[in-house]
């Protein structure tokens, strides 16, 4: 069995979420929203995927740098604190995502265009942000609405970072089922992606949970 929960990579709640679900479904394997690099860059407290890549990625880590400020949880640390929770309780851990090199040089062959308006997007969203408490967690009429928005207005990004990721993931998860078919899996994905894994594994074994957005 498969249980998916979406965690916001700037909310305390998410370390809550992550505890609660870990000690209730007491699962051999835990899947997590990471690579090798990115897991290799939390472990030795750097952030190596940003460094040099695109002005939009760049972009995306000063605004959960900057969320991360506001609640005291940066970028990140709850799926560390994910991946040391389980290695403390002997617990296999799955990283699931697509290889971050990969995605970045997805990226580097979007339109300038669309890169240009989605960084004025984000410029306009570091003005707007200060009434948000990022430490509530958003509804997921929020969480759609956001992702309608980004695909409606900057499809090559979604395709990129929301769409191929989601089906990297998706296969990724149902490997690690198909391997271990007697294992309790609980997998931690940004909620952005938990909707959609929803539907891409259903009838598949799978139980999820509405959870938080990932910034």
């Amino acid at each position: 069995m498969i249980h998916v929960y979406g965690t916001s990579h700037v909310s305390n709640e998410s370390l809550d979420l992550i505890e609660e679900k870990i000690d209730e479904h007491d699962p051999e394997i835990v899947a997590l929203e990471l690579d090798f690099a990115r897991l290799n860059a939390l472990l030795s407290d750097q952030d190596h995927s940003s460094n040099g890549g695109p002005a939009f990625i760049r972009m995306i880590k000063a605004f959960q740098d900057f969320a991360g400020g506001k609640t005291g949880v940066m970028p990140g640390e709850e799926m560390l604190h994910a991946y040391n929770k389980s290695m403390e309780e002997s617990r296999e851990v799955a990283l699931i995502d697509q290889e971050i090199q990969a995605t970045v040089g997805k990226l580097k062959s979007i339109k300038l265009r669309e890169k240009v308006k989605a960084f004025a997007q984000l410029v306009v969203g570091f003005i707007g942000s200060g009434g948000f408490d990022f430490n509530d967690i958003p509804e997921e009429e929020l969480i759609d609405q956001l992702l309608f928005e980004m695909k409606f207005k900057f499809p090559d990004m979604y395709r990129v970072l929301v769409e191929e990721r989601n089906e990297h993931m998706r296969r990724a998860l149902l490997k690690l089922q198909e391997n271990n078919p007697d294992s309790d899996i609980v997998a931690f994905v940004g909620a952005a992606h938990r909707k959609e894994l929803e539907k891409q594994l259903n009838g598949k074994e799978v139980k999820t949970s509405q959870q938080t957005l990932e910034l």
